[in-house]
């Protein structure tokens, strides 16, 4: 038996007990295949999805880097690496990879697009919730810092006060209410920053016309009209190749992307990440 014919056994009974969720079992198995042939990228990529389904992320990320080393074109790679480093909270390379993935997924009609296409928005949302909760974070310690110096402000002009008696606790009195009002000013302004970055409303244009998602790779039919490409695709698979609106004959080989929607798709979700999931 050669190496080649020794590591397909070892992949097989891999895909077996992955098949029965015996994971651990199963990497014991594609890591046999890996040591029989090196080359072989399904290798690393069923060893990578064994290594997912145990969340151990670190582990995927070298598997599919290696996959992604010996073919550059393998989605299966990219789309998994994708998805460990939402979970690595690498946010920008995860965009990257899904991207891709999600581009060579469009050009190898791979049929898991739509998953791609999901794990790309989550990669979008997590990170959105990410830099928000930093923001809301630094945007509480500016609130305590300026309440702080108010405060401060507060106390040095009442012990300044030269007067005794009714007079000083008048002006104390008056000091106390000024400093109240500049402070309730004040969390008034941080509050209704609050309420304007939570305004959630998605402009009709960024909204497929097929399945109402907002869009990720938006492309014109010959009639003008611009959907979804995969809604689209899914569309000519199951009613025949023509624009769901006009009803006049229309093939993949038509659709042109819309750039310029695409790219204010994208600067509107970096900002209202939200939105992914709409």
């Amino acid at each position: 038996m050669t190496h080649k014919e020794e590591a397909e056994k070892h992949k097989i009974a891999g895909n077996r007990l992955f098949s029965e969720k015996r994971y651990e079992e199963a990497i014991k198995e594609y890591s046999l295949a890996i040591i029989q042939d090196s080359t072989e990228r399904v290798y690393y990529t069923n060893r990578a999805l064994c290594y997912s389904k145990l969340e151990k992320y670190d582990d995927v990320i070298v598997d599919c880097r290696k996959a992604i080393e010996l073919d550059p074109s393998f989605v299966k790679a990219y789309y998994l690496i994708g998805q460990a480093l939402i979970e690595k909270k690498e946010h920008k390379e995860a965009l990257a990879r899904l991207k891709m993935a999600y581009e060579l997924a469009i050009q190898q009609k791979v049929k898991y697009v739509n998953d791609i296409l999901q794990a790309l928005l989550t990669a979008r949302k997590r990170k959105w919730e990410d830099d928000e909760a930093v923001r809301l974070e630094k945007e509480s310690e500016l609130l305590h810092y300026v309440k702080d110096l108010i405060q401060q402000e507060r106390d040095r002009k009442i012990s300044e006060i030269g007067t005794e008696g009714d007079e000083r606790q008048e002006e104390v009195e008056t000091i106390e209410y000024h400093t109240d009002e500049t402070i309730r000013k004040i969390e008034t302004v941080f509050v209704q920053s609050k309420d304007n970055a939570q305004r959630r409303e998605i402009p009709d244009a960024y909204l497929d016309k097929i399945s109402f998602n907002i869009m990720h790779d938006p492309v014109f039919t010959p009639d003008g009209f611009t959907y979804e490409r995969q809604s689209l695709l899914d569309h000519f698979a199951r009613n025949g190749h023509f624009d769901p609106i006009t009803r006049r004959p229309c093939k993949e080989s038509q659709l042109v992307p819309n750039l310029s929607l695409r790219e204010a798709i994208e600067d509107f979700l970096k900002d209202n990440g939200w939105a992914a999931d709409y």
